[in-house]
């Protein structure tokens, strides 16, 4: 999951967010950054929800695994600015000999859980040290109060399978949108930003799914199922049609799947 600004007409600031799978990804425009909504949007979700250190996400019920892309980016800049931290240069060379070696075993063995398990304790270990240290470097003890408040949430891909260690779906589905709003920035309405990015949902799917979509537009179909149709899933069919409401993995209720159908109907009988 990720978000990010959008300037309507009239000097009205809001946030488009995006909710993506593996293999699907749904956008929706909402007036502020504040998550709240995300408490009752997410209700039906089961999974692992994926996304960076915003704290509107905290508060959520749902187990989470951090991006921990966006961990290595701090650390390097921080590293960077702070060069003879000795103190910081451990926490990152321990963090990062630790990642490392995750990274191996998922390079054999994809992301696994009966394989990747084995590294809980290290990381266990690690997050106890480092937690129980007292630094006297600032940067030191920055990372500290990190680690003690996410750092269980930035190993949870261990204990599944299939679940990503960083937030690159959401980040990629968010650049093709800040690729637009680079020359629609402050042009947009609320109506027709929504429709952009009901459009934005369907190009993106198909995409993800590597189907055509002007043939999927063609072929009629409105629906997840007809998309996997489109693209002769039919083990994905059979499980999203008997599942009633095929974005219910990615957290979104079945409303908004029948919304998306209905603004895909609509944009059709406009043009």
């Amino acid at each position: 999951m990720d978000e990010t600004v959008v300037h309507l007409r009239g000097g009205v600031t809001g946030y488009v967010w995006v909710l993506t799978s593996m293999d699907k990804v749904y956008y929706f425009y909402k007036p502020s950054r504040e998550g709240s909504f995300l408490q009752d949007m997410l209700t039906p979700f089961k999974g692992v929800l994926v996304s960076d250190f915003y704290p509107a996400y905290d508060s959520l019920k749902c187990p989470q695994q951090k991006c921990l892309i966006h961990f290595i980016r701090d650390i390097d800049e921080d590293l960077l600015t702070n060069p003879l931290d000795i103190e910081l240069k451990t926490i990152a060379g321990e963090f990062g000999s630790i990642l490392r070696a995750i990274m191996e075993t998922v390079d054999r063995h994809g992301l696994k859980s009966r394989h990747l398990k084995k590294h809980k304790v290290v990381v266990s270990h690690f997050l106890d040290s480092t937690g129980s240290n007292n630094f006297i470097s600032e940067t030191a003890n920055k990372y500290k109060k990190r680690f003690q408040k996410c750092g269980a949430k930035m190993f949870t891909f261990l204990d599944h399978d299939g679940v990503p260690w960083n937030n690159n779906n959401a980040e990629n589905a968010i650049k093709r949108f800040a690729k637009y709003r680079r020359d629609a920035d402050g042009k947009f309405t609320e109506r027709t930003l929504t429709t952009y990015l009901t459009l934005a949902t369907v190009l993106e799917t198909c995409e993800f799914n590597n189907v055509n979509i002007l043939k999927f537009l063609l072929a009629k179909e409105t629906t997840l199922a007809g998309l996997f149709k489109t693209a002769r899933r039919k083990d994905q069919v059979r499980s999203h049609m008997a599942a009633g409401s095929p974005l219910l993995e990615t957290g979104i209720p079945s409303h908004n799947t029948e919304m998306l159908s209905s603004k895909i109907l609509e944009i059709r009988a406009d043009s």
